[in-house]
C-alpha cells in the first residue's frame, strides 16, 4: 500500500514541477523583455565611473578627505 501512497505523491510533484516550470519560463520571458526594452532607453545615459588600479572610483579622487 506504501508504494501506492509513494506513487501518488511522486505523481503529484510532477504536476507541480511542469506547472511551476512553466511559471517560470514565462515570468523569465517578461524579465527579458522589460530588460530589452529599458536597455533601449539606458544607452543614453553616461557611464558609470570604472575603479583604478587601486580599487578607487575616480570620482573618489575628487572628494575632500
Amino acid at each position: 500500500m506504501t508504494k501506492f501512497v509513494d506513487l501518488l505523491r511522486l505523481a503529484e510533484r510532477a504536476k507541480e514541477d511542469v506547472y511551476f516550470a512553466r511559471l517560470d519560463r514565462k515570468l523569465i520571458a517578461a524579465l527579458h523583455r522589460r530588460a530589452g526594452a529599458a536597455g533601449a532607453d539606458q544607452t543614453d545615459r553616461a557611464p558609470l565611473p570604472q575603479p583604478d588600479s587601486s580599487g578607487n572610483s575616480r570620482t573618489d579622487k575628487n572628494r575632500s578627505s
